[in-house]
């Protein structure tokens, strides 16, 4: 009579709950983002106490003029959006694309950054524009923002402080400039499109636009930075008093570096603590502990320009859904 011999192999391992990779990336992003804010806190705190309060004074004017420009901001990437919608479908009129362009943005301001896509697509469907075409495009204006964001802040590496830091930096900026470029040309960028569209299992996009309506986009996509960067100019002289027009150059990479850098960072939502992080690191050469109170300052004109263009936005949307 045979006996069946014990099963001596181990155990097979139970498969890990499927809810477990998120919460560790989930529980990794809350970690960043705490650490973030407290960097950040601890470096305003510290250039707090090095200022006399007494002697701040904020200027109206330009503060107000900088909030103009961040709308103008919102206008380039509104033309810039309806431009390369009607290469695909059909233009939305004016009004509705106020409204596809400036309400969704919130949804940046969600962890994860997917309520933005979710709710351009919501929209852009309810306007007579297919889905498919819906995310290529705002997946195409992401790319080029990106893109632009890092070539106009690519010459940073060439500035002294930076290059007393990192004096191998400048060999970094010609390479990223140069990928850049050729990232924007259309064939490739096209190419590199499709093939972030089918990973998210989209529909590819069939062609690339008229180069007349692919112009229009990367000029645009170039001038938000153009536009980020005398924002930040006017924030400084609202608080310094001293109006910095031949640093305008240097503060449009500012600008275009903390907020590319802000977006691509998927674990602070809208940017927070990142954007702020850079243009506190960049800002302290130029204007000392001040910077602590420009930087917020800037954070919050940001914050409100977004939420008075959105309440605008949905405005219009209510009108204008329904034809």
């Amino acid at each position: 009579m045979n006996e069946s011999l014990p099963n001596l192999q181990p155990p097979s391992p139970q498969p890990a709950p499927q809810g477990s990779g998120r919460k560790i990336i989930s529980l990794v992003k809350i970690v960043l983002l705490l650490g973030v804010f407290a960097l950040v806190g601890y470096v305003l705190v510290r250039q707090w106490k090095q200022i006399d309060f007494t002697q701040v004074t904020i200027r109206p004017r330009p503060l107000v003029l900088s909030m103009v420009a961040l709308v103008c901001v919102s206008m380039v990437q509104m033309i810039s959006y309806r431009t390369l919608l009607s290469a695909y479908a059909h233009a939305p009129t004016w009004p509705q694309m106020m409204a596809v362009a400036w309400v969704p943005p919130l949804g940046k301001y969600i962890p994860g950054k997917v309520a933005a896509l979710l709710a351009a697509m919501t929209m852009l469907r309810k306007f007579g524009i297919p889905g498919a075409v819906a995310v290529s495009v705002v997946l195409a204006l992401d790319g080029l923002a990106v893109l632009a964001g890092l070539i106009t802040g690519a010459p940073l590496l060439f500035w002294e402080p930076i290059r007393r830091v990192a004096p191998w930096a400048w060999g970094v900026s010609l390479p990223v400039i140069a990928c850049g470029v050729i990232c924007l040309w259309p064939s490739v960028f096209g190419r590199g499109v499709n093939f972030l569209l089918r990973k998210l299992k989209k529909q590819p996009l069939p062609a690339m636009p008229p180069v007349r309506k692919y112009l229009v986009p990367v000029a645009c996509a170039f001038a938000q930075w153009v536009f980020a960067g005398v924002s930040l100019l006017l924030v400084i002289e609202s608080v310094t008093g001293v109006r910095r027009v031949d640093e305008l150059p240097l503060l449009i990479a500012f600008a275009a570096v903390a907020q590319t850098i802000g977006y691509l960072a998927l674990f602070a939502p809208g940017g927070i603590g990142v954007r702020e992080a850079i243009l506190l690191a960049g800002l302290t050469p130029l204007v000392g502990p001040l910077a602590a109170v420009i930087v917020p300052i800037r954070a919050v004109s940001q914050i409100l320009v977004d939420v008075v263009l959105a309440l605008v936005g949905m405005f219009i949307y209510k009108r204008h859904a329904a034809t």
